[in-house]
């Protein structure tokens, strides 16, 4: 079927948008593709889209090492993990992000994501042992016999990208590469060293997947570059590629998901231990950024830009190593071009800050301002405070379930995830969740089972719960904020109320101060490119009785928020129609 006939059957069902076209007020939520369960979800969100609690989804993860020639309709060399035959998932895809947005809902597509990123074993060399300590540096101890010269192939470098129970190769890692074999590649070299604010522009052309790369620090150890060089083979560019297919599959956007610590550690200037500069990751990843930016005004200029951003990327004061604190900051201090492209005007995707899987062990400085707001919420509102400062407009991100760090085999006692506590303080805290809006870490990640309590996980909420709520905060009153994420199974989503949260919660006060040190932090962020589980379907459960308006004194304008009257638990929600309304739900 044609795109047009896709349209018009679609629009027999959707009589109108659930919601206004997409400006600033985004509510998205990332979608991991597999074959496994990846045609699964797809389905089942398009065909629900005008009700689903998200108005922009992100279909991730697409290599850096990618290729796609205009008009040839196949997913082949994207190594999106949809398909592995035909046209390895095109069609399909496209059918789905049609009927998407036929139902009021954005598409993009993300490049990146954790795998997609990790050099294991300079990841493991320069950001981790390095530093002879460290909250990752266990792993050197438990398999690399407490030395880097212990780590090798054969243990994944230390099982420093994923951890051992994931059983990855090195198949499963790509880095992004410098494809200077492109004009449109050279181009924006000339640009970025024309505007270099920091020490002299040095690009690595040379490492490019299954080269062979001498470290270039002890000038002895050589590995293998992870990833394809088929790009060099056929000769394109895969960031310009990136948008080639975007507009062949009929996208909104397109995200860039960039993480190569890595790349910052190891080639970063400064002695000792610190503090250390990262201007060559500031220049590589600007230079990405710009290429996409140069392909979308070239190719498909209504196509709009996203970045994902890491939680201390904004944060202007010295660098130890470990992260890529300070990247965004500097990218846009030098370069405010580039992120003018992505946060403002009709290319506008946004910067999404991934403000989730955060430590509050402070033996490694992991609290921002080292004293106290330790919790989730107190650092999600310090750090995008850091974005505030530095001028960059920014969403704020939130991840469901069990974090990826810190270690949860190791350290589950210092995670802190989302709890209802903490998104609603978040939601009430950082004013960009109303007028710039949010995104989640993953539409069908699921809930964490694992045990609760003072021994354990603080209990935490699931995608739905997470997905209403902010919904509601950037869309208010909008009925697809009363939806559901759809089950897999085919079954119709049943709308309900979020889920019972067991506590009313109060919002802190978030001090400002901050450290005169970083923590040598090396979080990886689960967006990692591994096949998840199935959903929890949605609770059915319901307040016992509904009411309106103010409930002792108190108004019923903030979604999932909750208050105790003559021992009865009350909690706003949509119960009825499109305005929120207490719940009588329990008692308290």
């Amino acid at each position: 079927m044609n795109p047009l006939a896709v349209l018009l059957a679609v629009a027999t069902t959707v009589a109108a948008l659930a919601t206004p076209p997409v400006g600033n007020a985004v509510s998205a939520g990332y979608l991991l593709l597999n074959p496994t369960t990846g045609p699964a979800k797809l389905k089942a969100l398009a065909e629900n889209a005008a009700t689903i609690p998200v108005n922009r989804i992100y279909l991730s993860f697409v290599a850096p090492t990618m290729v796609y020639v205009p008009g040839s309709n196949t997913l082949q060399y994207s190594d999106i993990g949809y398909s592995s035959s035909g046209d390895y998932g095109f069609a399909d895809v496209k059918k789905y992000v049609a009927q998407l947005q036929a139902g009021g809902v954005e598409v993009f597509l993300s490049m990146g994501g954790w795998n997609y990123n990790c050099y294991p074993y300079l990841y493991m060399k320069y950001s981790i042992a390095y530093f002879g300590k460290g909250p990752n540096y266990w792993k050197i101890t438990q398999y690399g016999g407490g030395s880097a010269a212990g780590c090798n192939e054969s243990n994944m470098w230390c099982y420093v990208c994923e951890p051992q129970s994931e059983n990855t190769t090195l198949k499963d890692f790509i880095v992004f590469p410098e494809p200077d074999n492109a004009s449109t590649w050279k181009a924006v070299q000339s640009t970025i060293a024309a505007g270099a604010k920091g020490e002299a522009v040095k690009w690595h052309p040379e490492i490019v997947g299954g080269a062979k790369f001498t470290d270039p620090v002890d000038k002895q150890t050589v590995t293998t570059v992870p990833g394809s060089n088929y790009f060099v083979t056929v000769n394109r560019d895969p960031y310009t590629d990136f948008v080639y297919l975007a507009k062949d599959l009929g996208l909104d956007g397109v995200d860039l998901d960039y993480e190569e610590m890595w790349h910052a550690d190891t080639f970063r200037s400064g002695s000792g231990t610190g503090p250390f500069k990262l201007d060559q990751t500031v220049y590589k990843y600007t230079a990405i950024a710009l290429d996409m930016v140069n392909a979308i005004k070239a190719i498909y200029p209504e196509c709009k830009l996203s970045t994902a951003a890491g939680a201390a990327g904004a944060w202007s004061n010295n660098w130890w190593g470990g992260n890529l604190k300070g990247l965004w900051y500097y990218s846009n201090l030098w370069y405010p071009e580039v992120t003018k492209f992505m946060s403002a005007g009709a290319n506008a995707g946004g910067i999404n800050v991934m403000t989730y899987d955060l430590s509050n062990n402070n033996v490694y400085f992991e609290c921002p301002d080292t004293t106290s707001n330790c919790e989730l919420g107190g650092q999600v509102k310090f750090y995008m405070n850091t974005y505030a400062t530095a001028g960059i407009p920014a969403r704020v991100g939130y991840e469901i379930g069990q974090p990826a760090y810190p270690d949860p085999s190791n350290d589950p006692t210092h995670q802190i995830p989302l709890t209802q506590s903490a998104l609603t303080e978040i939601l009430n805290g950082v004013p960009n969740t109303g007028s710039v809006g949010g995104f989640f870490w993953e539409l069908y990640k699921p809930k964490n089972s694992a045990p609760t309590g003072p021994s354990g996980q603080p209990n935490n909420i699931d995608a739905t719960t997470v997905a209403q709520q902010m919904c509601a905060k950037v869309l208010p009153n909008a009925a697809r904020c009363k939806g559901v994420i759809p089950p897999l199974d085919g079954s119709s989503p049943v709308t309900t109320a979020s889920q019972l949260p067991t506590t009313s919660s109060a919002v802190p006060t978030t001090s400002s101060a901050v450290p005169t040190t970083s923590a040598v932090k090396s979080s990886t962020t689960s967006s990692k490119k591994t096949t998840t589980k199935t959903t929890t379907k949605a609770t059915t459960a319901g307040p016992v009785t509904t009411g309106s308006g103010d409930l002792s004194g108190t108004a019923c304008t903030v979604f999932g928020g909750t208050v105790c009257s003559n021992k009865v638990l009350y909690q706003c929600a949509y119960y009825s129609g499109n305005n929120l309304t207490w719940g009588k739900w329990t008692t308290c």
